[in-house]
């Protein structure tokens, strides 16, 4: 057990993974310092021992303050809407890594662990998982939030490369767990935890317990090699074998219908039409309908034998989501 000396800034602390890597980082005895935007939600920290600090990662005096007086670094603040070109991203995703490699080289961080996404490497099938040798599929330059996440990852990575920074990058795949007071990828599962009728796209993605995930964070501060990339990734399962589990943790009968296709392909190319037209951000578009279409898979080998990453029970993770939601009050 370490003590509370070990000061570790987390960025994202009031997110579902930030929330539980502040969980996992106080059982480790770490001692949690969240710096978080004036006025955020904060129920997802409610029963976890942290000092928050109010604060935004793009501003360089607020960040210093956090970080001059903490021995490890944590990045896992970012912005993640899925609209927007990556001048829209800029200063939450860049930016704010940026500054952050900054200060933490000035005051000689231990290590410094960047929070990716899956999106800055190219997806497998269930056969051939995709794995960290893979590469940034250039058609997602279009999405303003894989783009800028690509950006900020080769930043770290160079910063390791040109002057020894101690960071390495893990990459959680699609989460699902306790702790989503925000309901960011749990607005997946609360679909088919409301809904009889369930409609459902032909993809599907690599789904990573939540806690599962944090904890492997948690362990790259202390494990891991310097300047590598840890996929953070659970079970690869299509939508439809997705929302079958979830259904099984209910007491109605879900009826699933399977959208086509050619049917989201129309769809989005009429949205992304009045966006272009119009020069409005929508929630829909052909990036967003190419990556719902994805078989999204990918392979943990590595993280299992150097993160000590533990496998993804999907049944377990919807479960502890959705006890979490109904204590909440969210469903």
């Amino acid at each position: 057990m370490l003590n509370n000396n070990n000061r570790v800034l987390l960025t994202g602390a009031n997110g579902l993974l930030g929330s539980n890597i502040a969980h996992q980082l106080v059982l480790k005895g770490y001692r949690v310092v969240a710096l978080i935007r004036k006025g955020s939600n904060l129920a997802a920290l409610e029963d976890i021992d942290c000092e928050i600090l109010e604060g935004n990662i793009s501003n360089a005096n607020d960040v210093e303050k956090a970080v001059s007086d903490c021995e490890y670094v944590i990045h896992c603040a970012a912005k993640t809407d899925q609209t927007g070109d990556v001048s829209q991203f800029e200063q939450a995703n860049i930016t704010a890594t940026r500054i952050l490699i900054s200060l933490s080289s000035k005051y000689n961080i231990k290590r410094f662990v960047f929070v990716s996404t899956a999106n800055c490497f190219t997806n497998g099938s269930i056969d051939h998982p995709g794995d960290e040798n893979s590469h940034f599929m250039p058609w997602l330059k279009k999405s303003g939030y894989a783009y800028s996440k690509f950006l900020a990852q080769e930043m770290v990575l160079k910063a390791f490369k040109e002057t020894g920074f101690p960071a390495l990058v893990v990459v959680p795949t699609f989460m699902v767990g306790p702790r989503d007071a925000k309901i960011s990828s749990g607005k997946l599962l609360m679909h088919g935890l409301k809904h009889r009728i369930v409609f459902y796209p032909p993809g599907g993605k690599s789904f990573v317990d939540a806690e599962f995930a944090a904890e492997a964070t948690v362990n790259a501060l202390t494990m891991g090699r310097e300047g590598e990339c840890y996929l953070l990734a659970g079970e690869n399962l299509t939508y439809k074998q997705f929302f079958r589990k979830v259904n099984m943790l209910t007491s109605r009968k879900m009826i699933l219908i399977p959208l086509p296709r050619t049917w989201l392909t129309a769809i989005a190319a009429i949205f992304s039409l009045v966006q272009r037209i119009f020069r409005l951000s929508l929630p829909f578009n052909l990036t967003n309908q190419r990556l719902l279409c994805l078989d999204n898979y990918f392979s943990n080998k590595k993280a299992i034998t150097e993160l000590y990453l533990k496998p993804t029970s999907t049944e377990t993770s919807i479960l502890k989501a959705k006890t979490w939601f109904e204590n909440k009050k969210y469903l």
